[in-house]
């Protein structure tokens, strides 16, 4: 009895997390891209787990103090990065996994400033950029009035974005565990092709000699 009450325990567990969510909430953050690169150091991203998408059952509050007491820069600079570019997983068919991962927008405020030393090529990207950010809008948030953004040229000779981003977003638990999903699979499939390689070099070695 305690073990099929154990049992019905996990699959309700499983269940409600697989319809659950993750919102990301981001507030005032700020980027400049001129030298010295500068982010604000009021911004705040707040993470919530979100069961049957308005129960909060997990918060976290993350800060530029926060982060810098983490020293996460640090630890990034100490990835080896060839070990990534050379790993099968990160192949296209990973890429469109992630791309799968389907972001949903419940309110945006997006302010971008671009420049380029050209300012034919500006007058150019700009209005591509715009165009692109505006059909993403439009299918991923749906209520027109919680839509704000606005992507203006910078004419100073100089290559620049400035970016100023509030918002909130969600991403359902079950897609992440299908990127999970397919990722392993890739992954497993990479190093199975890897060994088969490997064993076809060994038998040619053994035939030459």
């Amino acid at each position: 009895m305690v073990f099929l009450f154990i049992i019905l325990f996990i699959i309700l567990i499983s269940m409600l997390l697989i319809f659950s969510t993750i919102q990301i909430e981001i507030k005032n953050f700020k980027f400049r891209s001129q030298l010295p690169r500068h982010i604000n150091k009021d911004y705040e991203i707040i993470i919530k787990l979100l069961i049957l998408k308005f129960i909060p059952v997990l918060k976290v509050n993350i800060t530029k103090t926060k982060l810098e007491k983490l020293k996460l820069k640090e630890k990034i600079k100490d990835l080896d990065l060839k070990l990534i570019q050379n790993n099968k997983q990160f192949d296209k068919k990973a890429l469109v996994a992630i791309k799968e991962l389907n972001i949903g927008i419940k309110k945006i405020k997006l302010y971008v400033d671009i420049g380029t030393e050209n300012a034919s090529l500006t007058s150019i990207v700009v209005p591509t950029i715009s165009t692109v950010i505006a059909i993403i809008l439009h299918r991923k948030v749906k209520k027109f009035e919680n839509q704000k953004f606005q992507i203006q040229p910078i004419y100073s000779n100089q290559n620049l974005v400035n970016i100023d981003i509030s918002g909130i977003f969600d991403i359902k638990i079950s897609h992440i565990i299908n990127i999970i999903y397919i990722l392993n699979k890739e992954q497993k499939k990479g190093g199975k092709e890897n060994n088969e390689r490997a064993s076809n070099r060994r038998s040619y070695g053994y035939s030459y000699e």
